[in-house]
This record gives C-alpha cells, sequence and structure tokens, in this order.
C-alpha cells in the first residue's frame, strides 16, 4: 500500500516528528536493508525476501524463497541480510538464517520440530544456522544459493543466528548467539541424548567443572583442546569465500573458526551496527533476567574482544553460572579479562527516569547511528546512536555531548513511546530512521518536519462489511494536526470507491454501496497550509466475514511441560456455508512475562491450512501462558480471529538451606534461603548451592542436597509442591576475627578515585570527611585518618605510621588502631604518586575511595605500587591493587602487615604479615557480621578527553599555558590556539590557562569541566586581564625579603590572632587598621569563620575555615611550633609606612620535615605585597604546589588569585598588589 501516517494513537514522538507506514501486508517481517540504487530488500522470518523498487512501490517482488530451508520455530528464521556497498555491481545478496538439519546429520527439523527426539523441549529440537549468498539478476535471484558458512549448533529456540553488515574496511561482519537455554543454566546438560552438541569434554554427560556446552560456548575460543565453535560470537569474514578476514586478531591459528572470530562472550548478539567512518561494531546483546547491553569493539583487528557471557551479565558476575564453578568461568574471574559493556540498563528500571516505557522482560532489538552531518533531524541528533527494545517497544536516542564525541550514556532521549514491536532499526533514504514492525508486519519511518507538519487521517468505518445494499457510516472526527493553527481546522475530502472523485466533505458521513465488490474508501485531510494526509479503509459489499470457531481445546485448559494438547476448529460463512480447512490458519504464541500482567509474545509455530493438529506444551519460565489462534479467510479475504488462552499447571518448589539463610541459586536469580518459588509443572529447573558461603562470622561449604543432587543439577519439577534443602557444614574462615569480621579474596576491577588530595610526602597524615557515616568494630565514623604510609584510622594518629608490625597490637607512638592496613609499609608520596578519593553511588549503597597512586617504597626507589581502599555504607571494606610487578616482592607485600584493627588494639583481621600474597587485579574484602559482601565492582569507565581553544578578544593564543587543576596534566596551545587532554579519568576539574610574560604581565581565565566517560568535554577559554575587583593589578619581580621582629602571640596549629596596624589600609573599597592573623597564611580584615586551615580557589562564597576579605599568601594548612614564629614591625614614615607580617620557619602539616618562609606587606596607600625567602626549588610542597596564593574581596565574589596549587614560588621573588585610580 502507499506512503500513510500511523494512526495518531500508536507512537508518541518529539514535537515535530511524525511515524508514516512505508510497506505493509508483510509476514513476520525480520529485517531491512536499503540498496545504494534504491531497493530496498526486506526479509521475513519463514525465510522469504521480498524487493521493492522504492518507497513508492506498493507491490514487492520475491527475490528469493528458501522457507524450505529456513528452520522457524519460535525466535528462529531468516533474520540477517546485507549488501556490498557496490551493489549491485558486486550482485550479490548476503543471508543468515536458521537451518532445518543439524550439524553432523540426524532429523531433519520442520518448524513444528516434529522430529525431535525425546520431543521439542529440553533441548532435542536441534538444528544449525547457515550464512549464505545469493546472486541477483534484477530483483530476483538467479543460480543457487551459495553456502559459505554451516555451523552453529543450535539446540533451543533462540539466541539463534543473529545479524550481517558490510564494514568501512569492505568486509563482512556477523553476529550469532550461544544457541543454549533461555530458561535454566545450561553448560550442555540438556537433551535426550544430553549434549546433542557434542561440546567438550564430550559424551553424554557433561558436568561442572569441566562441562564446556550450552551457554559456554560463547567461551569456546578460549578453550583451544577442542575445534573452536562460533556461537555467541562475532565474526570477521571475506565476503567471497566466507573465510576469515584479513588482519583479523586469530588469523594465524590453526583453527578455521578461531580465526573468523573478533569478539565474543554475546548471549544473542541479534542485531549490531557499525559507526559510520569507522569500523566500530556497536552491538546489542539480549540479556537474561537483568541486564541488556550495548557492546563496543573499538578495532576489530586488535585482540580478540570478550564480553564474559556466561559468566558476567552486564558489569557483574552472571550468579548461577559462577555458583556451577565452571572452570571456563573461574579462569576468566582470575584473568579479569572481559571486556564491560558501553552501556547496559536494567530490565526492572527505566532508560531514562518516568519515560513510561513497560520495563520487565526485556530484548534490545536494533541499532542504528543517525549521521554526524547532513541529517534532515535537529542537530542535537547528529552522530545519535538509535536503539530499540521490542518488548518495551520503545526507541531511544543515545545522543554525544560534544560535536563529533560517542553517544553518551548520560545524554539518553525517549524518542518512541508504544513503538509497533520494532525488530531492526534502519537510517535509510531522506537520513531518516526506519524500523521493522514484526507482529504487524509493516515497514515504518520516522520523519521530521520543522515547520508545517502534516495532518493525520483517520477513519472510523461501520460496518465493513455485509449484504447488498449495505450502507456505511464513515467518520473522519478521529483526524489530527500536531500545529497548533490547525486544531478544528482541517478539510476532509471523502472518496467512497478510490476512484478519484471527491462524494462528500464533511468530517461524518454516510455512503450506500448498490453493488457486491470489494471498495477502498479514502480519507484526505488537509490543513490550512495546504498539506494533506490520507488514509483507507476497505469495504466488501455483498459479503459477510466468517466466523472462527475453536472446538478445543475447551476454555479452562490447563497444561503441563510435554503434554500434548489437540486442537480443533471450523469456520462458517454466510456466503459459503463451513469453510474448508485450507481456509483456517492456527498460531501458537507464548507470552513470557516478566510479571503477571507484563508479557510480551514469541511466536512458537504456524499451522496453515488444517482443521486439527497437535502440539507440545513448552518448557519456559513462569509466569507465561500461550495464546492459540484461529485464523478464518473466505474467499473475498474477509477474516474471523479467536483466541484461546491456556494457562500452565504450577507448582511451588521451596528452597532451604542448613543452617537456614544461606544463599541459593534457582534459574538466573540468587536468594537468601528459605524461599518459594512457582514454577510450570514438568519445566526444568537449575539449581545451584554456591559454596562456600560466610553466615555471621562461620564459613560453610556445601555437603548435600536432598534430592541427592550434584551441587549445581537440574530439577524437573513435580505434579505437587516440593522441598528442597541443601546441607552446609560450618567451619570458622580462615580470615576472620572474634568480633564476626570475615576477609575473602575476589576478583577486583580497579576503578581510579577522581580528585586529587593535597595529602603527599614522607611520613605525613591528615583527616578526610566521609559522605556518610561509617560502622567499623561497634562504632560509626564520619572522619577518617589518612597516613602517607598505607595506614587509614577512624581516630586521630599520635604520629606517623612509618612502623608497621603485626595485628592486633597495643597503639604505640607509630603504630595506631581503630584502622585500616591496605599496606602498611613505609611509603613516600612524592611528585610522580598522589593521593585521590572519590565517592560513588547513592545512599544507603554509596562508597567513598582512597586511592594510593604509584607511591614510593622508602627502602627501594625503585619499586612502586598503587592500591585503594573502598569503604561501603554498610561496613563492607574492599582492598584493591594494581600496577604489582609479580617478580617484585616488597611490590607484592613482603615487608607490609594488611588487615584490619579495632580500637583497643585487641581484635583484628591479618590477611598478611610480610608475606608476598597481593596481585594485580586481586582484592581483599572485610564484611562485618550481618553485612553482605558488595557484588564484584563494575569496572572503570572509559577515560574521556577535553579540548579546547584560547583566545584574547576574539584572537587565538599562541604558546598560552593551559593546565588542568588537579592532575599533572600541562600543555601550551597551538599556533590556531587550540589545546588538548586525552584519557582524562572521569571527574570534575578547573582547565586555567595563562599567557606568556608572567601571570601578572600577561593574561588568565580558567573554568570547571566535568568529564563524561567516552566524551570529550569542550571549554573555550577566553583571557581576561590579571585584575580583581576595584582595579587590582599585579606585578611579579625580584624582591628584597624585609625580617619582621616583633614576635606576635600566635603558635601552634589552626590559631588566629589580632594585630592593630598604626595606620589605616585601603582596602576593596573600605579602609582597616586591624588585621587577623592566621598561623595558616592568611590575613583578613574581618574576624574569620574559625582557623583557615582549609585552602581553596579563590573568589569562594565564606565558609567555615574559609576566610573573606583576606589576603593569602602561602594559605595552606602550617603549624608555627617551637621553631617557628609570626612576626610583626612597621618600616618608613607617614605616609609611605609599612606593615610587615612574616611567618618565619613555619611548618607544613602534611609534611612535618618542610619549612617555609614568607611575608605580607601592607601599605599605607594600599599597595600589598607577598615575598619569599628560604624556599627549596626542589621540593614542589615549598613551591606552593598545594597553596593559594592572591587577594579577595568582602562578598568572596572577585578575587585577583595569582596561584592555586602550583609550585611557582621561589626565594628573593615577591608579588606586588595595586589597587586601582
Amino acid at each position: 500500500m502507499p506512503i500513510q501516517a500511523a494512526p495518531a494513537a500508536a507512537v508518541t514522538l518529539p514535537a515535530g516528528f511524525q511515524e508514516q507506514i512505508v510497506f505493509s501486508g508483510l509476514t513476520n517481517p525480520t529485517n531491512v536493508e536499503f540498496a545504494p540504487d534504491g531497493r530496498i530488500f526486506v526479509v521475513e522470518q519463514r525465510g522469504t525476501i521480498k524487493v521493492f523498487d522504492d518507497l513508492a512501490d506498493t507491490t514487492p517482488t520475491l527475490f528469493a524463497d528458501l522457507s524450505g530451508d529456513v528452520q522457524g520455530h519460535w525466535d528462529r528464521g531468516l533474520l540477517g541480510l546485507a549488501l556490498p556497498p557496490n551493489f549491485p555491481t558486486s550482485p550479490y545478496v548476503y543471508v543468515t538464517y536458521a537451518y532445518k538439519a543439524p550439524l553432523g546429520g540426524g532429523p531433519v527439523m520442520n518448524d513444528a520440530c516434529s522430529g525431535a527426539s525425546g520431543g521439542e523441549n529440553g533441548g532435542n529440537c536441534v538444528v544449525s544456522a547457515r550464512l549464505s549468498r545469493l546472486q541477483a539478476a534484477g530483483n530476483v535471484m538467479t543460480g543457487t544459493e551459495q553456502v559459505l558458512i554451516n555451523d552453529w549448533c543450535q539446540q533451543f529456540p533462540s539466541h539463534s543466528i543473529g545479524d550481517l553488515k558490510f564494514g568501512q574496511d569492505g568486509m563482512l561482519y556477523l553476529s550469532a548467539g550461544d544457541g543454549a537455554s533461555f530458561s535454566a543454566t545450561d553448560y550442555g546438560q540438556f537433551g535426550s541424548p544430553a549434549n546433542p552438541c557434542n561440546d567438550a569434554p564430550g559424551g553424554t554427560a557433561l558436568t561442572p567443572p569441566t562441562a564446556e556446552g550450552g551457554a559456554l560456548r560463547s567461551q569456546d575460543v578460549r578453550s583451544t583442546g577442542d575445534p573452536t565453535a562460533l556461537n555467541g560470537a562475532v565474526l570477521r569474514l571475506d565476503p567471497a569465500t566466507g573465510l576469515a578476514a584479513p588482519g583479523n586478531p586469530l588469523i594465524a591459528s590453526a583453527d578455521l573458526n578461531a580465526r573468523r572470530i573478533v569478539a565474543h562472550g554475546l548471549r544473542n548478539p541479534y542485531r549490531f551496527t557499525i559507526r559510520p567512518g569507522t569500523n566500530e561494531l556497536w552491538i546489542g546483546d539480549v540479556g537474561w533476567n537483568t541486564w541488556e547491553e550495548v557492546n563496543r569493539v573499538v578495532n576489530p583487528t586488535a585482540a580478540v574482544t570478550n564480553f564474559g557471557w556466561p559468566c558476567y551479565e552486564g558489569v557483574n558476575r552472571m550468579g548461577s553460572y559462577d555458583n556451577a564453578n565452571l572452570n571456563l568461568c573461574e579462569s576468566l574471574y582470575t584473568e579479569g579479562s572481559t571486556t564491560a559493556p558501553y552501556y547496559a540498563y536494567d530490565h526492572n528500571s527505566d532508560i531514562v527516569p518516568g519515560e513510561a516505557c513497560a520495563a520487565g522482560g526485556d530484548a534490545i532489538a536494533g541499532l542504528t547511528f543517525y549521521p554526524g552531518s547532513g541529517g534532515t533531524y535537529p542537530a542535537q541528533y547528529a552522530g545519535a546512536l538509535f536503539f530499540t527494545d521490542s518488548t518495551r517497544q520503545c526507541i531511544w536516542a543515545m545522543k554525544p555531548t560534544t560535536a563529533g564525541g560517542l553517544p553518551s550514556p548520560s545524554n539518553i532521549e525517549r524518542f518512541a513511546l508504544a513503538a509497533a514491536r520494532p525488530v531492526d532499526l534502519a537510517v535509510g533514504p531522506g537520513s531518516e530512521l526506519y524500523y521493522v514492525d514484526y507482529n504487524g508486519g509493516t515497514v515504518r519511518r520516522i520523519r521530521y518536519f520543522p515547520g508545517n507538519q502534516p495532518p493525520t487521517s483517520v477513519i472510523s468505518a461501520v460496518p465493513t462489511n455485509g449484504a447488498t445494499p449495505l450502507t456505511v457510516t464513515f467518520n473522519g472526527a478521529g483526524s489530527t494536526d500536531p500545529d497548533p493553527a490547525d486544531a478544528g481546522r482541517l478539510t476532509y475530502a471523502w472518496d467512497f470507491t478510490d476512484n478519484g472523485s471527491t462524494d462528500a466533505t464533511t468530517a461524518a458521513t454516510s455512503f450506500i454501496y448498490t453493488t457486491a465488490g470489494t471498495y477502498t474508501a479514502r480519507l484526505t485531510v488537509t490543513d490550512t497550509l495546504g498539506v494533506v494526509g490520507s488514509s483507507t479503509v476497505s469495504i466488501s459489499v455483498g459479503n459477510d466475514a466468517p466466523t472462527a470457531f475453536v472446538d478445543t481445546p475447551a476454555v479452562g485448559l490447563t497444561w503441563s511441560v510435554g503434554n500434548v494438547v489437540s486442537f480443533t476448529g471450523h469456520a462458517t460463512d454466510p456466503q459459503q456455508g463451513t469453510l474448508p480447512a485450507s481456509a483456517l490458519t492456527w498460531n501458537l504464541r507464548i507470552q513470557h512475562c516478566a510479571s503477571v500482567g507484563n508479557c510480551h509474545n514469541h511466536n512458537m509455530q504456524t499451522f496453515t491450512g488444517v482443521a486439527s493438529g497437535s502440539f507440545v506444551a513448552p518448557d519456559h519460565e513462569y509466569p507465561s501462558y500461550l495464546e492459540l489462534e484461529l485464523v478464518a479467510t473466505d474467499a473475498q479475504g474477509l477474516t474471523s480471529t479467536v483466541v484461546r488462552r491456556l494457562d500452565p499447571n504450577t507448582v511451588d518448589l521451596t528452597f532451604n538451606s542448613t543452617p537456614p539463610g544461606l544463599q541459593l541459586t534457582v534459574g538466573s536469580t540468587t536468594q537468601v534461603a528459605p524461599f518459594t518459588r512457582t514454577v510450570i509443572r514438568g519445566s526444568a529447573n537449575t539449581v545451584s548451592a554456591p559454596t562456600p558461603q560466610v553466615l555471621g562470622s562461620t564459613g560453610y561449604s556445601f555437603g548435600s542436597w536432598s534430592d541427592a543432587g550434584a551441587q549445581t543439577h537440574v530439577i524437573t519439577a513435580p505434579t505437587n509442591a516440593a522441598s528442597y534443602t541443601a546441607t552446609y557444614s560450618g567451619t570458622p574462615p580462615a580470615c576472620s576475627d572474634s568480633f564476626g569480621y570475615v576477609c575473602t579474596e575476589s576478583a577486583f576491577t580497579w576503578t581510579p578515585a577522581s580528585t586529587l588530595w593535597f595529602l603527599n610526602g614522607d611520613d605525613n597524615y591528615h583527616w578526610l570527611d566521609l559522605p556518610f557515616s561509617m560502622p567499623f568494630y561497634g562504632g560509626n565514623y564520619s572522619r577518617i585518618w589518612v597516613d602517607t604510609n598505607g595506614a587509614l584510622s577512624f581516630q586521630a594518629f599520635t604520629d606517623s605510621a612509618y612502623d608497621n608490625s603485626a595485628i592486633p597490637s597495643a597503639a604505640t607512638p607509630n603504630r595506631p588502631n581503630l584502622a585500616l592496613y591496605p599496606l602498611w609499609q613505609d611509603l613516600i608520596v612524592d611528585s610522580s604518586a598522589g593521593i585521590y578519593t572519590s565517592s560513588a553511588g547513592t545512599a544507603p549503597n554509596r562508597t567513598f575511595t582512597v586511592e594510593f597512586r604509584n607511591v614510593r617504597f622508602f627502602d627501594d626507589a625503585a619499586a612502586r605500587v598503587s592500591f585503594e581502599v573502598v569503604l561501603a555504607e554498610n561496613g563492607v571494606i574492599t582492598y584493591g591493587y594494581t600496577g604489582i610487578d609479580p617478580a617484585v616482592p616488597m611490590e607484592r607485600g613482603s615487608t607490609s602487615t594488611i588487615g584490619i584493627e579495632n580500637g583497643a588494639g585487641t581484635v583484628a583481621v591479618q590477611y598478611s604479615l610480610n608475606q608476598p600474597k597481593l596481585t594485580s587485579g586481586r582484592g581483599v574484602v572485610f564484611t562485618p557480621p550481618g553485612a553482605t559482601p558488595p557484588p564484584p565492582p563494575p569496572p572503570p569507565p572509559a577515560p574521556g578527553s577535553v579540548s579546547g581553544t584560547v583566545t584574547n578578544a576574539g584572537t587565538p593564543v599562541a604558546g598560552a599555558a593551559v593546565q588542568l587543576v588537579g592532575t599533572a596534566l600541562t600543555t601550551t596551545t597551538a599556533a590556531n590556539g587550540t589545546y588538548s587532554f586525552a584519557s582524562v579519568p572521569v571527574g570534575t576539574y578547573t582547565v586555567s590557562a595563562s599567557s606568556a610574560g608572567g601571570r601578572c604581565a600577561g593574561l588568565g581565565a580558567s573554568a570547571p569541566v566535568t568529564v563524561a566517560s567516552n566524551a570529550n568535554s569542550t571549554v573555550n577559554l577566553a583571557l581576561v586581564s590579571a585584575a580583581g575587583g576595584a582595579g587590582y593589578t599585579c606585578v611579579e619581580g625580584p624582591f628584597t625579603f624585609v625580617p619582621a621582629s616583633t614576635v606576635l602571640a600566635l603558635a601552634g596549629d589552626d590559631s588566629a590572632n589580632t594585630a592593630n596596624i598604626p595606620f589605616s589600609v585601603p582596602f576593596y573599597g573600605g579602609s582597616y587598621n586591624k588585621v587577623w592573623v592566621d598561623t595558616n597564611g592568611v590575613v583578613s580584615f574581618q574576624a574569620p569563620n574559625g582557623s583557615s586551615w582549609d585552602h581553596s580557589a579563590i573568589p569562594s562564597a565564606a565558609a567555615p575555615n574559609r576566610p573573606n576579605l583576606s589576603l593569602y599568601p602561602f594559605w595552606v594548612d602550617l603549624i608555627v611550633d617551637g621553631s617557628a614564629s609570626v612576626r610583626t614591625q612597621t618600616i618608613g614614615t607617614a605616609p609611605n609606612r609599612q606593615f610587615v607580617i612574616e611567618w618565619r620557619n613555619a611548618k607544613f602539616f602534611t609534611d612535618q620535615t618542610r619549612r617555609v618562609d614568607f611575608e605580607v606587606l601592607l601599605g599605607e596607600n594600599g599597595v600589598i605585597t607577598f615575598a619569599y625567602a628560604n624556599i627549596d626549588a626542589t621540593v614542589p610542597l615549598e613551591q606552593g604546589s598545594t597553596a593559594t596564593v592572591g587577594i579577595e574581596n568582602g562578598a568572596g565574589t572577585v578575587a585577583l588569585q595569582y596561584a592555586f596549587r602550583e609550585a611557582i614560588l621561589a626565594s628573593g621573588r615577591g608579588i606586588t598588589f595595586t589597587p586601582g585610580a
């Protein structure tokens, strides 16, 4: 039929967008491809390929019919098609489909799987899959099918063959699922006989830990002792031969299949796309019960990418497969070599908050990129990744945050609500988005109208069939126009016989059909600007629709797995009488429900031209039910449909543990026993008893199941309710204490902390406020002290903790208690190292990380290590390690203490003492009694980048110094003023820039930036004069230090006192003769709000420990001890007097081996000078690497900041601040 607007209520789109039906009348279409010459190829699941000449073509040509070879049971069928970029010069059409015959011979399976030994359930309907090449001659296939690959053992009727695409490199890419069970943990134990795919290690009794079948086929390329299967993988192929493409990562392998694989560890990669202008693969992987994934392969010719299935789903371990203790998973956990999803969404959560897309039984079903330029959609969609979920029936746009950047998971828009069961997405003619509607048999496009939008024509016609003469009442009042100016102003034109004439012009009308026949009635609506929309309805005159009847099964029939359900039916027609069996079609569907009432369907089987038949009730997760649909069609094409719902018999299975409270896994879900699960009678349910486990302070090991099954085994649900008990034996854990803490080892994914803290040096410590109250040994703490020597304490240190020892031990100088010891050793945080912090999560599941990055050992300057402490709000403590050289015992802990200790020094968990036990990628988890160990941490987000242009008065500035404050990243601008920082960890920073010629003589600018994963943040800086409010400017240069003589009564840590000035000093519009002097290098003209130890960038609003109306010659945490002093003196004569305030030999709190001299000179004329002496030019701390230098007004709104955490101060130099005239 011609292009028409979809019904107005069908889909909700952003303003300016409309959906239109392009092609209709298709049977379960699965794929659409646009040829370079304008033709459109549409694939139908049953095995047919149709070709349309263009978008206006209403009568497609049958290009090829492969239904004789295609097996279309459930989700199997003809699913993928690709055309060469130079089609039809290269006259080939490539297809992927499920093939009726299994590998190695065996019974050929029809769509009903009637040849399956033991019935179609339980993995007995075994087929394979094909990649074939068909040659085109015009709009039809010529010659015979060329099978390039016949592989992919498909044991279960989903997770089948997938998608096909040509890359920018001209190679052919193909995806395929694992062919395993979708409702049970499948490692090759299913089938009659079991293991029909002959997976390793062979035979019919695959059991953990050696089993490599089922879903583990997705990891088969890692198992080199047997031929490689292609399941759960993406292949890169030579399109001429189907062999591995040149340059593939494993091209040197002796295994031909291994050569083909560029990515694996996928469950059901039904659809993927290729990012325009690259060979990047973006793969949609349909998950099990929790996560849907978007996976990215950056470079297919680099190392093979492993996405982890079935050992992982999303970023977490897949519990049921983890608990089965399978070698292929356990080795992967140890290696830590998987790639996390680029983006994953939870089945039970909105993708966009409040989006109204039904969450639950999800299935990501299509991805495509919108062009980065030249598209017809608004600019915000340039480079966006559109993706769809066929069960949520929505389409989303993941948009870049910067032009030309990658799509950002933080910038997702719900684009289409209530889309029509999309199973494929593509950008086609007009740079418009097209999708395939599987259930409705249509291909639809979404158009953007930047100005006036066309109206949508909607027809109501009653009746649409009947005896002659037939009076039909028509109403077009449901037609709409999204433009407010057209509301209520549409005009109507009815053509009741589609002969081109206008028969009526009112919204509601009627027409009498006097001659028998089938007519097309058309309504054309026109808006105020003359733009039209039309729709049609078919009217059958002289003919009444038939009536279908389902005779059996009766209403209310229930079934169990494996039952043979017979059906019979008939249909009568007023004109034809009883219709023949050839007029009847039966459709069997299963409604798969995420929860009761939240369901989506899978077509199981179609029976054509029969009045009776039977099927075997399937094995499926509960809740689910069957629908048996009968469609009767009379000679004129009128239909009648009746649907019979068939609910399953269910049974409650109760799972217990001895002792109670341990975790058990049923299917894909792990729960604390006891619990009850409702399942379908006769269904196969995988159960597993994870071991070992910890409950309280006791570790437990699995002993036996009450049904005598193995630790992981299959339960066939009985007729009556039943209970199953897993019995464990308990032993005190080896790594535990009497309080109840238990430590365990696990794989650890390193996640860098984002914010550089000022603590550095040797034998230094300081405290941090936590974002939550942390439970520890019976107390709760909101502050933690951190020592450079790899120790942290919830109480103040008495001195630096450089002297590690065994724990528990009583507190002594240099040995703390109430402490965490991730790597307690004599360490140095030098200029190549740093301590970083970051927070994550939301209450009550927040975490706080303290990272020691690249710290140096005092006893071996060549040895360095990185480690971090992750504090969880529920009290769980995790230590993680990276950068450890396995050949260096010191880096592995041979001279360190690792553990935790209570406040009295009487109870501790000592993981190791002076033992080389640490390994990169491994962690130590300390779990308090009653807490649940956290899941493995998600992989760190990929870094982002920062770039921009530095200008002055609109002109690019070359050679400007640019710094990413809080990191070691610095650069200078290019000739065109541009700069860039690559591989920046996710976090918030400040970008600062200054021109050549010194900070005061030149120009400066700064701006905050938030760096997102896989995204570039653009920060353009416009340099301005280095002047504060009131016209302050500064000059830097040589200056002779002026010692002061009178000692001010000011000493200690975080102290302040006043000093009277013998004259008035003008400052930011006021005049002052008194100042407050703080030990921390601050002079204020007003009383401060607490001691000023907490330095920050200026200007900043007043806060506790942060003053305003102040001078900051060296604002940092300082101590004026017995070897230091603060002194004052007046020099000169009126009106040119100066008041000197000198800090002499002040000690740094963070490195008490370091000291500094500096002073402030307050001029009677308002001129202020900072001067410096005895600064060690080799020590960044003394040069100001952790200090703020500048002046600030009283409101905290205007300042002249000379430096912030920059090592630029020097002896014999001064900075003079002069107010404006």
